[in-house]
């Protein structure tokens, strides 16, 4: 992966009830947890984020999939999200672009901050992003 990104495996706990997906501060949320909030998406031409932000955040699906391409400034690549037991967490910095939405698609995203104390680019801005935080 590039510097400032991260894939996260979750674990995923099934019975005959279904799936339980646990996402916690410190054990696999590498941040404190300041907001969370989802988008759905059902046309995969739709494009979002398109930004660069001052928080970290933690990207999941719960339904469907999604490709999470994401820049640093010196280095880019695309993931695709297909499981709720996978996730990405970018630093402060980063640029992300959201497309190619698969039908009924639900991402979840973990933010560090909250709306109104985080700042937004239209470039990645690698002087935020920090070293890895080990969690």
């Amino acid at each position: 992966m590039i510097r400032g990104v991260e894939i996260r495996d979750l674990s995923v706990f099934n019975d005959g009830r279904g799936d339980l997906v646990a996402i916690e501060n410190g054990a696999n949320l590498p941040f404190p947890l300041r907001r969370v909030f989802y988008m759905a998406v059902d046309d995969p031409k739709i494009v979002r984020a398109q930004h660069a932000t001052s928080a970290d955040l933690f990207l999941s699906p719960i339904s469907g999939s999604v490709t999470v391409a994401v820049d640093n400034g010196e280095e880019r690549a695309s993931i695709r999200l297909r499981t709720r037991a996978r996730a990405i967490w970018t630093r402060p910095g980063v640029y992300i672009v959201l497309r190619d939405f698969a039908p009924q698609t639900v991402l979840m995203v973990c933010a560090s901050t909250h709306f109104e104390d985080t700042c937004y680019f239209q470039t990645p801005q690698p002087h935020l992003i920090e070293a890895p935080a080990l969690a």
